[in-house]
């Protein structure tokens, strides 16, 4: 049985093997086992014109590695947009309606409050909501609570 694999032709066993590597991938989702699939697929069609099994193999290894960083880059990262709104110290009172300052991490920038008529006494941890230009948009801790997360 073993021995009538190996007398296959080479384009076959690549092209059986990035089949195999692509239906794991179905199973879990891994971009490197994708590129391992599609990689030896192409050496597949290479190993058409290509007799040397070293040759077939250099390039199937150059394609796997090429492959697999481009699919790493395809991979959607976490957004922080998505994220648990952050904290800022109050570090110049923000006015009712008005621009104070805050330390947001580790650096001073402008703020303001999102509710217009409460006042941000200096001290007080806020949560950052958002952002116009260089003024961040903030809430009092008390605020974020009753939000849907």
């Amino acid at each position: 049985m073993m021995q009538s694999v190996f007398n296959q032709p080479a384009y076959l066993l690549w092209l059986v093997g990035g089949m195999c590597c692509l239906f794991l991938n179905l199973l879990v989702f891994e971009p490197t086992i994708t590129a391992l699939g599609i990689a030896a697929i192409i050496t597949s069609i290479a190993a058409l014109s290509l007799p040397s099994v070293g040759l077939q193999m250099m390039l199937w290894g150059i394609l796997s590695v090429a492959l697999a960083i481009v699919m790493r880059g395809l991979v959607p990262q976490s957004s922080k947009a998505l994220a648990a709104p952050s904290e800022a110290r109050v570090s110049v009172t923000i006015p009712r309606g008005g621009v104070g300052e805050v330390t947001y991490e580790g650096t001073i920038w402008s703020a303001r409050s999102q509710v217009s008529d409460v006042a941000i006494a200096v001290g007080q941890t806020v949560h950052v909501v958002g952002r116009q230009g260089n003024t961040l948009i903030v809430l009092p801790a008390g605020f974020v609570q009753d939000r849907p997360v």
